[in-house]
């Protein structure tokens, strides 16, 4: 018999219970029938309503309630909760916003809550609509965690492809305006895989090296494709990590480059510019005596000042190509 939802859309919490959905899932032989909760911790009844369960303990209850954000997963022995990550769901988030869950789970029950819309439950909630049935809380959490890591990766090779286009642009062009702009599309990369490292890493932790104090019935046949899944997307975030920071240092480059040519063709007209400078300066001051002033100057002294700092522009020139600096 397949999966019965209590709910026709995840779209509206229940208004008395704050619950958004309650499926009884059907077992096998090796597996009891178990149900599956989702509450919306942002409703005032969600508390009270997780609190009244008697299938869970007390330290599973303040797990699914609490308002920390760290991801987690811990036990007593007899049950298992957590905070994992999900990307959001929903209009008024953006598309990659990486928010929280919540989970706690006995052998037949699992309780899950957010205060945000999360693509990843919704998704499953959608399939086993459709006539997926996991064998087990633990299974429907691995293959949370699993879809989580998959739609990373995806979104990596998304990232990989605006990688793509930004080293070609960086190869092909010199214009320091359109330098700039690749710098923030770069940075902006840069802080998404930060972000995606940190929601990760922790779950890897928990896959990896916390696996062994789960109790056996947590411990699902599904955990070993789940940890290299998450394996291969933190492989992913790190070798794209690497190749943005590569682009960055190689923007910096032409940066640098299009800086001191600036600098030294400001610097060429100042010293090129500096004797005529000197020469008007010099004509300019109102003093008795000056060269070629006064009644009984040449008539064309001006000329001969026009000629002064002329011959003293060519002759800083030659001084600079002498020394190569031109």
């Amino acid at each position: 018999m397949p999966p019965q939802p209590m709910t026709e859309s995840p779209a509206e919490a229940n208004s008395s219970t704050g619950l958004f959905w309650e499926i009884a899932i059907p077992g096998s032989p090796t597996n009891p029938d178990w149900e599956w909760s989702h509450f919306d911790l942002i409703h005032a009844q969600t508390k009270a309503s997780i609190e009244q369960s008697a299938a869970l303990p007390q330290f599973a209850k303040a797990v699914v309630t609490a308002a920390d954000d760290s991801a987690r997963i811990v036990t007593d022995g007899s049950a298992v909760a957590g905070v994992l990550p999900a990307y959001s769901h929903g209009m008024d988030q953006e598309k990659y916003d990486i928010v929280l869950w919540r989970f706690a789970m006995v052998p037949d029950r699992l309780v899950t809550a957010r205060r945000h819309p999360t693509r990843t439950l919704v998704t499953i909630w959608q399939a086993i609509n459709d006539g997926l049935a996991p064998s087990g809380p633990a299974a429907l959490v691995e293959q949370a965690i699993a879809q989580f890591a998959r739609e990373v990766r995806s979104r990596l090779a998304s990232l990989s492809t605006q990688l793509d286009a930004l080293e070609e642009g960086l190869l092909n062009q010199h214009d320091t305006g359109r330098l700039a702009d690749t710098g923030k599309r770069l940075g902006a990369i840069r802080r998404e895989t930060v972000r995606l490292r940190r929601a990760l890493a922790p779950i890897y932790r928990m896959l990896h090296d916390d696996a062994d104090e789960l109790p056996d019935w947590a411990r699902c046949k599904e955990h070993d494709a789940t940890d290299r899944i998450v394996h291969g997307a933190i492989d992913d975030i790190v070798a794209l990590s690497e190749r943005a920071r590569s682009l960055q240092d190689e923007l910096a480059t032409h940066l640098t480059e299009e800086t001191n040519r600036r600098l030294y063709l400001v610097s060429m007209v100042t010293a090129l510019a500096l004797p005529a400078t000197f020469i008007t300066g010099f004509f300019g001051m109102n003093t008795r005596g000056l060269l070629w002033s006064g009644d009984s100057a040449p008539a064309h002294g001006t000329l001969f000042a026009l000629g002064a700092c002329i011959a003293a522009v060519l002759t800083m020139l030659g001084i600079l190509r002498w020394k190569k600096l031109l």
